[in-house]
């Protein structure tokens, strides 16, 4: 049977996943980006490259920050937060920004995967 338009946008499609992260003392939950969020990222970096000296400062961060939401699925945080996580753990960054990238299909697997089919 196919679906509606109502069914369709209602839908929960974007993943979830629990990120135990022990140097916060608890977890964060990191959905997949909507459609809105990955354009707002990639044409944020789209930008940098036309850039004389591109600066990706951030980069991490600003995946986490369209990834990370509370229990009731809204975002934790907001582009006002950048500079603050920016000065949490580089490690901790690199792994939330690795298990962003999982879920949101960035990795180089997903492309090579989207590439063959």
């Amino acid at each position: 049977m196919a679906l509606n338009k109502d069914q369709i946008l209602k839908a929960i499609d974007a993943k979830t996943i629990e990120v135990d992260v022990p140097e916060w003392g608890g977890t964060i939950l990191l959905r997949g980006m909507t459609g809105k969020a990955r354009n707002d990222y990639e044409h944020w970096a789209a930008q940098q490259t036309q850039q004389e000296v591109p600066d990706y400062r951030g980069i991490r961060e600003r995946l986490i920050i369209s990834c990370a939401v509370d229990d009731a699925g809204n975002a934790l945080f907001d582009s006002d937060d950048l500079a603050a996580l920016s000065q949490k753990s580089s490690e901790v960054i690199d792994r939330l920004h690795a298990k962003c990238q999982e879920i949101c299909g960035m990795t180089s697997e997903s492309v090579e995967d989207a590439e063959k089919n």
